[in-house]
């Protein structure tokens, strides 16, 4: 991956972020709807609807083959060998968060085997079963949209840096 690249990735992984985060005045102006009504929706998806949560916004809850905690875990583990203390807010496994993590490991330009591994660990397991809830979730289709763009620029980060791996080797 090159650098600019790993720059546009960054930048849109965080445009990302900033719309999976509570709505903000900006955001709903963005998605052309009002504030509050983004908020409801928000709200009624990742954090309290009339039927549950439909779309928590955790990574270790979209795991099929994982435990959550040990998910979470893992992900600890890897921050502090990287010397990343996490937000303790919130879990490990918070998508926001998470993504904001690997912005730090593109923007840095950690060794490539540092950052294949961190894929293959963290992102690929749960961000297609995220979408899907969503999918099936989102009446608006705001946040779907955006988990798949999420999806797809981690498949294509993983595509790349794989790619250049298995090229060198």
């Amino acid at each position: 991956m090159t650098t600019q690249e790993k720059q546009k990735a960054t930048q849109r992984l965080l445009e990302l972020v900033a719309l999976l985060e509570y709505p903000t005045p900006e955001v709903a102006e963005r998605c052309g709807l009002g504030l509050e009504e983004l908020e409801s929706r928000y709200v009624s998806l990742f954090i309290n609807g009339l039927n549950g949560v439909a779309a928590p916004p955790y990574a270790g809850y979209f795991l099929k083959q994982q435990d959550r905690l040990e998910f979470m875990c893992r992900l600890s583990g890897f921050c502090l060998q990287h010397g990343i203390a996490m937000n303790p807010v919130q879990p490990p496994d918070y998508i926001p968060m998470m993504m904001e993590l690997l912005v730090m490991h593109l923007a840095e330009g950690v060794q490539r085997e540092a950052l294949l591994s961190l894929i293959a660990d963290f992102y690929c397991d749960w961000p297609q079963a995220f979408v899907a809830v969503l999918k099936q979730h989102d009446d608006v289709g705001i946040y779907a949209t955006v988990a798949e763009e999420l999806c797809q620029i981690l498949q294509e980060i993983d595509l790349k840096h794989s790619a250049h791996a298995d090229h060198r080797n």
